[in-house]
């Protein structure tokens, strides 16, 4: 079974080419209104506005998820001292 976070990013994914394809069938469908008017300009607005949802979030959906900060050594690693200088 895959975590959750994998299945996020393809669902994620597959809303965000749902929105970029969406975002050229309301651009074809306001070009082919045979009579112009307020809801053809509507329609041709709104085209790059679900095309920028659909672009980012398909660039936040597939980022790199960064590494925690941690206060905490990682294992293996020896914790930061100063040196002792002894010049007798």
């Amino acid at each position: 079974m895959k975590n959750s976070l994998a299945a996020s990013r393809e669902v994620s994914s597959f809303i965000a080419g749902l929105l970029i394809g969406l975002s050229m069938v309301v651009l074809v469908f306001a070009m082919t209104v045979a009579n112009p008017g307020h809801w053809q300009a509507l329609w041709v607005f709104a085209a790059p506005v679900i095309l920028a949802l659909g672009v980012t979030l398909q660039v936040l959906g597939n980022a790199k998820p960064r590494r925690r900060r941690t206060t905490q050594p990682e294992s293996g690693a020896l914790p930061i001292r100063f040196m002792e200088l002894n010049h007798e």
